[in-house]
């Protein structure tokens, strides 16, 4: 079934700007409405939830790390995939590719100029990456679903 006209490019480019920020976020999103059997739902919901813990421990490797850059493509492109067919694969790509690297230094920037702390900086950001995913997937109710 081919994806609606009004989905479009600009929303897959939107689920991948949503993926730089977190990874699971558009997988989550989708998951969570039901687009994926049951087992593997559960095992993206499980994954974004530590997604979201594991950000905010000091530990944690950097965003940019070619293994961590390269889930960020493939969940950017997946959700791409979903929203607007090959051409939103790519473009939902693309999009988290250099996503990645503008949102790592954004971030970086705005612990610097307001000097919160970075958790809390990091709060801020799922908050921002899941309302991307959101509005990149919201047309997704209408879109026919996977039991």
């Amino acid at each position: 079934m081919a994806p609606p006209a009004a989905w479009g490019l600009p929303n897959a480019a939107l689920a991948g700007l949503a993926s730089s920020m977190r990874t699971f976020s558009g997988p989550a999103l989708l998951a969570a409405r039901g687009r994926f059997p049951p087992r593997v739902r559960y095992a993206v919901l499980l994954a974004a939830t530590g997604e979201l813990i594991a950000d905010k421990a000091p530990f944690t490797g950097s965003r940019t790390a070619p293994p961590a850059l390269a889930g960020r493509v493939a969940a950017g492109g997946l959700v791409g995939r979903e929203i607007a067919g090959p051409a939103g694969l790519a473009a939902g790509a693309l999009t988290a590719a250099a996503g990645t690297y503008l949102t790592f230094h954004a971030r970086r920037l705005v612990v610097r100029r307001t000097g919160l702390p970075d958790p809390v900086v990091a709060v801020g950001e799922d908050i921002l990456a899941y309302t991307v995913s959101a509005l990149a997937l919201r047309s997704a109710s209408q879109r026919p679903q996977v039991r």
